[in-house]
């Protein structure tokens, strides 16, 4: 049996219930919210819980995930000094050696373009690259992408995590990938 690293006994409020669930090492596992103004305030009270900022007293963390941040940028940054997809990775990434990572040349860009000129889906892939460079337990969503690149993107974790890791996706658009998720956890509303 594989390695647990969370255990839910359910999250439950006055408004919703999130069943309870395990997540174990090689699973990736859905969390689908359902779309609304609740959705990000919710992603983020369980991405606190996953990643260990904030105890629950229904779930166990047994090892903290890692959430994959959104690319930030200062305006002053963008105008005078943009970072490069190179530089990006320096600063976020626990590479080893100069070679060029693969998904550079499966999403078309490279070391030296700048990051304000990657589409948002090549953004996310970056990112989720240079979380997966020290860690193969992660949070993630696919929030702001569109069809394709959430798709991409779902596949790029599944294939990451498949030799010992595991993902939590928090997302209201499931229904592209529930079936190849390893569980769905629907929220249910109870008021």
């Amino acid at each position: 049996m594989e390695k647990r690293l969370i255990e839910s006994k359910g999250i439950r409020t006055d408004e919703y219930f999130i069943p309870p669930f395990e997540l174990r090492k090689g699973e990736l596992v859905l969390i689908h919210l359902f779309g609304g103004a609740h959705f990000y305030e919710m992603k983020e009270m369980l991405t606190d819980i996953f990643t260990g900022k904030t105890r629950h007293e229904n779930v166990n963390v047994f090892k903290p995930l890692t959430f994959a941040e959104n690319f930030k940028e200062s305006r002053l940054e963008r105008v005078f000094n943009p970072v490069t997809v190179g530089k990006y990775l320096k600063r976020n990434a626990a590479l080893y050696d100069e070679s060029e990572p693969g998904i550079f040349e499966e999403n078309g860009f490279s070391k030296k373009d700048k990051v304000k000129n990657l589409d948002y889906s090549q953004k996310k892939l970056l990112s989720l690259y240079s979380v997966f460079t020290k860690t193969s337990d992660i949070v993630f969503d696919l929030s702001g992408e569109g069809p394709v690149g959430a798709l991409k993107t779902f596949d790029f974790v599944k294939d990451q995590i498949k030799n010992d890791g595991a993902a939590i996706l928090i997302d209201w658009a499931g229904d592209d990938v529930k079936d190849k998720c390893s569980k769905c956890i629907t929220i249910e509303w109870l008021i």
